[in-house]
């Protein structure tokens, strides 16, 4: 099997997921530090939709605030902000950011390693709360997930049976043989195997061949009768047989059946071979079209790819190794 890789270079926003991270380290630390009303601006400032998206070198020091976009950095800025809040008396904001948290992901649980006791049980009373909610966002999710599974299942049987009928559309070649009206006018049923008719054409094939060969063989007949001759015979002379004489009543007689039969079967003949050119004319088939089968090359080899992850100068870049 032929091999090949190839890598494709692919830039996670790797200036921005950086900035998202920096942004977060720059609240973090006034949270570590006890500044927990700085750091719930810095939180409220980095999850607000109205700002634009962290770009490299943006900071709100520089009046430029910005919002974050990688979803895990989201879930770990809303938690330490509901902490923050919890430490300031200010429940109520702090429930928001909670049951953000718990709406996106309803498994998510907080570390008690990084949060307070206070902060650990605000978030199970948020949780009993809107349980209905998290039931329900879930559900959704659930029968999201399943319409989408079913979507690509459908796809892929749909891809199969394209791909089936394409592997048995190219192995099949269509065949088209153009009819000829000169040959229908032929006798002996060659009009009738040229639609496709081999019953008719046996028939007729078969009838003007019997009724043709019995008119060649009457006629000959007739022909011989024809020829003999009847004049008397001289006298014979001594030591001689005498001639035999022929049986004029007969030969006629013999002579007329042959004629009769001669009349009779060039007719059926003449009508047979009228008949089979007519009727090939009227049930005349333009064109003949046949399938065959043809070769159908064997598929390619499978494609499999494998993911690869590099930091660089500039940012970080992911790669796919693929080989085929």
């Amino acid at each position: 099997m032929a091999a090949a890789a190839s890598a494709v270079a692919l830039s996670l926003a790797g200036a921005a997921r950086a900035d998202d991270l920096q942004q977060l380290e720059l609240a973090k630390t006034r949270f570590d530090t006890g500044r927990y009303e700085e750091a719930v601006r810095r939180f409220a400032a980095m999850l607000d939709p109205a700002n634009p998206p962290c770009e490299r070198g943006a900071t709100d020091a520089e009046g430029k605030p910005c919002r974050i976009t990688d979803p895990h950095i989201i879930e770990r800025a809303r938690g330490l902000a509901a902490a923050a809040l919890v430490a300031l008396r200010r429940g109520d904001e702090a429930d928001a950011y909670i049951e953000q948290i718990l709406l996106d992901n309803p498994a998510y649980s907080p570390n008690p390693a990084l949060f307070q006791p206070d902060v650990i049980d605000r978030f199970t009373a948020v949780r009993a709360r809107i349980r209905a909610r998290i039931e329900e966002v879930t559900r959704q999710r659930a029968e999201a997930q399943r319409a989408e599974r079913l979507r690509a299942e459908r796809s892929r049987d749909d891809e199969r049976r394209w791909i089936a009928e394409v592997t048995r559309l190219a192995g099949t070649e269509r065949v088209v043989v153009q009819r000829s009206r000169w040959i229908a006018m032929l006798p002996f049923g060659v009009g009738q195997f040229q639609n496709g008719d081999d019953g008719l054409g046996w028939f007729f094939l078969v009838s003007q061949a019997v009724a043709g060969g019995t008119s060649i063989v009457s006629a000959l007949a007739l022909a011989s009768y024809q020829n003999v001759d009847v004049t008397p015979a001289p006298p014979s002379q001594a030591g001689m047989p005498a001639a035999q004489r022929v049986d004029v009543e007969r030969l006629n007689s013999r002579i007329d059946t042959a004629a009769a039969v001669n009349h009779v079967s060039f007719g059926a003949f003449a009508t047979l071979v009228a008949a089979g050119i007519a009727h090939a004319q009227i049930t005349f088939v333009p064109e003949r079209v046949s399938v065959r089968k043809r070769p159908v090359p064997p598929p390619p080899p499978s494609f499999t790819a494998a993911p690869a992850i590099s930091l660089l100068p500039g940012g970080l870049y992911a790669g796919v190794l693929g080989r085929f």
